[in-house]
């Protein structure tokens, strides 16, 4: 993706992040409490990155700028080659469909946490309205 334009290559993300509307029946965790954000595999994210807390610090952050704070919990997951995916659940118990990101051109890094807890924070402030 080096060759692209920054417009092909936010749209690339922009795919990425689409919402995948499925679940897994029989696979349910209990619900965190609200306001908590969990990071499994933080191992595979690059130590430049800040790892799993600042991808937390940057999804509150996120979330506090839309005035969301303590209204859901998150789990992120992270997978091979710069890939993120969060489960949502709001205060209510309400599960959100997963979002999903992979960074192509770029190893993942605190730019990349910024988009990623921009769009959980817009995925549950639709949610709310």
């Amino acid at each position: 993706m080096k060759g692209l334009p920054h417009a092909y290559r936010s749209a690339a993300l922009a795919i990425a992040l689409l919402a995948a509307c499925w679940s897994a029946p029989g696979m349910t965790h209990p619900a965190p409490p609200p306001g908590s954000c969990e990071v499994s595999h933080g191992e595979k994210l690059p130590r430049a990155s800040g790892g799993g807390t600042a991808l937390c610090a940057a999804i509150a952050q996120a979330a506090s700028a839309r005035g969301l704070a303590a209204t859901f919990a998150v789990r992120v997951s992270v997978g091979p080659k710069s890939q993120l995916s969060a489960e949502i659940t709001l205060a209510n118990g309400r599960s959100l469909p997963p979002l999903r990101m992979a960074e192509m051109d770029r190893p993942i890094g605190p730019s990349s946490f910024a988009r990623f807890a921009s769009a959980i924070a817009d995925h549950i402030a639709g949610a709310h309205h």
